[in-house]
C-alpha cells in the first residue's frame, strides 16, 4: 500500500520560502539521518515551485487539446463511424479484413425455439385481431401483450396433448367459419 503524500501550494512553498530566508537563514536541518542547510532547503524548494508551476500551463494545454478533439469527434465522428459500420457491412464475409480494420464481425441472430416462436405467433395473431380492420395510424396505436397461451412442448411424434389455453385461428381465418379478414 501507498503512503498518502500530503502536497503543498504552490503559497504554502513560496511562505516556506520566505520564512527560511527569514527566520532560519543560517539553520542546518537533520532529517532522515541526513543534514540539509537552508540554502540546500531553498534549492529543493525552488526546484518543486518550478515543476509545480509548470503544471498550470501544461493542464490548460492538455484541456485545450482534450476540448478540440471533443469538438473533431463531435463534427465527423458520427461520418467516420457510419463509413466504418459500411465497410463492416462490406467485408462481413472476409473476417480477416475486418481483423485488420480492427472491427469486431456482428454476431448473427440467434434464431427462436420452438416455444418463442409460437408464443411471437400467437402475439402476432393477437395483435391482429385486436386491431381489426383500421387505417394505419389506428394499427400504430393499438399495443398490448398476449395473456393466456399454454406452450406444450411435443415431445414424441404420437398424438400431441390438446392445448389448454385458447386456441388461436390461422392467420387470415375466424375461427367461427366466416370470412377471412384482410
Amino acid at each position: 500500500m501507498t503512503k498518502s503524500v500530503t502536497r503543498l501550494s504552490t503559497a504554502q512553498y513560496q511562505a516556506l520560502e520566505k520564512g527560511l530566508l527569514t527566520y532560519c537563514a543560517t539553520t542546518v536541518f537533520t532529517y532522515a539521518g541526513q543534514s540539509y542547510t537552508t540554502s540546500q532547503v531553498l534549492a529543493l524548494i525552488a526546484a518543486l515551485l518550478n515543476v509545480k508551476i509548470a503544471v498550470a500551463p501544461a493542464k490548460a494545454t492538455w484541456l485545450a487539446a482534450v476540448q478540440a478533439a471533443d469538438e473533431a469527434e463531435a463534427a465527423d465522428g458520427e461520418i467516420v463511424r457510419g463509413i466504418r459500420d459500411l465497410i463492416a457491412l462490406m467485408f462481413k464475409n472476409a473476417p480477416a479484413t475486418l481483423a485488420a480494420l480492427d472491427i469486431a464481425p456482428r454476431k448473427p441472430r440467434a434464431p427462436l425455439s420452438a416455444e418463442e416462436r409460437v408464443a411471437a405467433n400467437a402475439k402476432m395473431a393477437a395483435t391482429r385481431k385486436a386491431r381489426g380492420i383500421t387505417g394505419k395510424k389506428q394499427k400504430a396505436l393499438v399495443t398490448g401483450n398476449v395473456t393466456g397461451v399454454t406452450i406444450v412442448p411435443i415431445t414424441s411424434t404420437a398424438t400431441a396433448p390438446a392445448a389448454t389455453g385458447p386456441v388461436v385461428p390461422p392467420v387470415g381465418q375466424t375461427g367461427t367459419g366466416g370470412a377471412p379478414h384482410s
